[in-house]
């Protein structure tokens, strides 16, 4: 005989209802596919998800890298500071407001990037490949709505 957790009540269990929590089940599904690409390349998900904004947006202050990659400004700090000793980026002091920091990639991080861009990118293609290229869309443009809302 079978057991499991759920009380048996009508009402759903927490989790199976929980946007919060399908969004971090939805993001596992899709790293995951990353682990072996991140491990060969000796980076975090994170700090792979910082260069490559980096590189589309720079020159980027530090806290609009924080928004657009959904990363803590003392994390992000952290993941500048390694990308730094690996030579792939710079930080520099943003001369109409010296408080904050203006990040670039070095020319060896746009070498680093367009080597292992393919690979990630072809990971991803198999992702949305698997899930649906309309299902993806359709994802992206529902998340995009919901990251919207106001609080």
């Amino acid at each position: 005989m079978e057991t499991t957790n759920k009380k048996p009540t009508a009402k759903p269990a927490y989790t199976d209802g929980s946007l919060a929590t399908a969004c971090v089940r939805g993001r596992h599904a899709v790293v995951s596919h990353f682990a072996d690409f991140l491990a060969e390349i000796k980076m975090s998900e994170q700090q792979w998800r910082s260069i490559r904004t980096i590189n589309d947006f720079e020159p980027i202050r530090l806290s609009v890298l924080c928004q657009r990659t959904c990363i803590h400004k003392v994390s992000m700090t952290r993941i500048v500071r390694a990308l730094i000793q690996r030579g792939l980026v710079l930080s520099q002091p943003d001369l109409s407001d010296r408080r904050a920091q203006i990040i670039t990639v070095t020319q060896e991080g746009k070498e680093f990037i367009r080597t292992v861009s393919p690979q990630a990118d072809q990971i991803t293609g198999a992702v949305v490949k698997k899930f649906g290229r309309a299902n993806a869309k359709r994802l992206l443009d529902l998340l995009d709505q919901l990251s919207r809302i106001e609080q």
